[in-house]
């Protein structure tokens, strides 16, 4: 009796040991196997995900190739590498002779990196009290929030002062300040100074201070 007792028993403890043994040997590293494909197979979708939206936005681009290369296009003549001086002549020649005056004259300095236009700080009392609202005051126009990026900066953007003198009636100059501020080439006006034209009745030399742009090319800004 004790004899099958131990018997039992002992089979018992090599059945436990050979289910172990086949869980560590053989289940076990399945198990471990399965988890790896399965992350393996997670990533294979994420990754083949991106590619689907990839493929889906180089479609929508291709559709609209032709829009595309027109806008940039506009922006490579809005704001060009380099200076392109004769090209901005003809432009100004071209909208001087649109408004019906005359183009006497232009002067360009040379070129300052670009410095961002930051928003004036609001009048604060020297005290630091708040100002006092009045209602039979009317409030100023708050400005509009200068949007600025960190993409232009003084290395890669160069700006060029510059001054247009040209001579007709006052009306054909704010046709021509206007036609420079809408025209091919990206000009910020700055100033308009007037005076009546000598022996010519009705005419005026007008003089427009203004910017334009161009963009720095790597090397060109590294270099200096």
């Amino acid at each position: 009796m004790n004899h099958n007792k131990l018997w039992l028993i002992g089979s018992a403890l090599v059945t436990s040991v050979i289910v172990v043994l086949g869980v560590l040997l053989g289940i076990q590293p399945q198990l471990e196997t399965m988890n790896a494909a399965n992350a393996s197979r997670t990533a294979v979708q994420a990754t083949n995900t991106g590619h689907v939206a990839l493929l889906a936005r180089l479609k929508h681009d291709f559709a609209n190739l032709d829009a595309l290369t027109t806008t940039a296009d506009a922006l490579a003549e809005s704001v060009p590498s380099g200076s392109m001086m004769p090209a901005l002549v003809d432009q100004l020649d071209a909208e001087a002779l649109a408004a019906g005056l005359t183009l006497t004259g232009m002067t360009v300095t040379e070129a300052v990196a670009y410095a961002p236009i930051l928003p004036a700080a609001a009048a604060v009392p020297a005290d630091g009290a708040a100002v006092p609202a009045d209602p039979a005051v009317v409030p100023a126009v708050v400005p509009a929030a200068v949007v600025t990026t960190t993409a232009v900066n003084a290395t890669n953007f160069a700006a060029f002062p510059l001054q247009v003198t040209v001579t007709g009636s006052y009306d054909e100059v704010l046709d021509f300040v206007a036609r420079l501020q809408s025209g091919s080439r990206l000009f910020l006006v700055s100033g308009l100074d007037t005076v009546a034209a000598p022996a010519l009745p009705g005419l005026v030399n007008a003089t427009v201070s203004g910017l334009v742009y161009s963009l720095v090319a790597p090397a060109a800004a590294s270099a200096g």
